[in-house]
């Protein structure tokens, strides 16, 4: 479901694909290649939401941009099903497992992992090819 918000609609790109029972809402950009799956909420609380080319963002992940924060997903990235993330930027090729979680202002550098149920923290900046253990 694409949604209009603040006078911002979504924009996906031609060959990306939404699931039916996916929400985008406001100022969302999907870009070429990727794929937003069943249940997922992408969402521009103020602040813009971008997905970067080849990524996918799995069953029941939640990403919301904030007025302070926007979030921005790089290339080639997985954010697993049920992670959550606000007020981000992750870098590109970055693997975030199930349920993890990635708080405002915090950046995740490229080829980064967050395990399983793994938490980055508000402001913190996680190193290129770093990994944040399961839990």
């Amino acid at each position: 479901m694409l949604l209009e918000h603040r006078g911002n609609r979504p924009k996906v790109h031609d060959s990306a694909y939404v699931a039916p029972n996916a929400t985008l809402c406001g100022d969302v950009t999907v870009g070429e290649n990727s794929r937003v799956m069943f249940g997922a909420t992408l969402t521009a609380e103020g602040g813009p939401v971008e997905v970067g080319s080849n990524c996918v963002v799995m069953e029941n992940a939640v990403v919301r941009g904030t007025e302070r924060h926007p979030t921005k997903i790089g290339g080639n990235c997985v954010v697993g099903p049920g992670a959550h993330l606000v007020g981000c930027r992750v870098g590109d090729n970055v693997f975030l497992a199930t349920g993890s979680t990635v708080f405002n202002g915090a950046v995740v550098g490229n080829g980064a992992e967050v395990r399983v149920n793994g938490t980055v923290h508000l402001r913190t900046v996680l190193p290129p090819d770093a990994v944040v253990p399961i839990g």
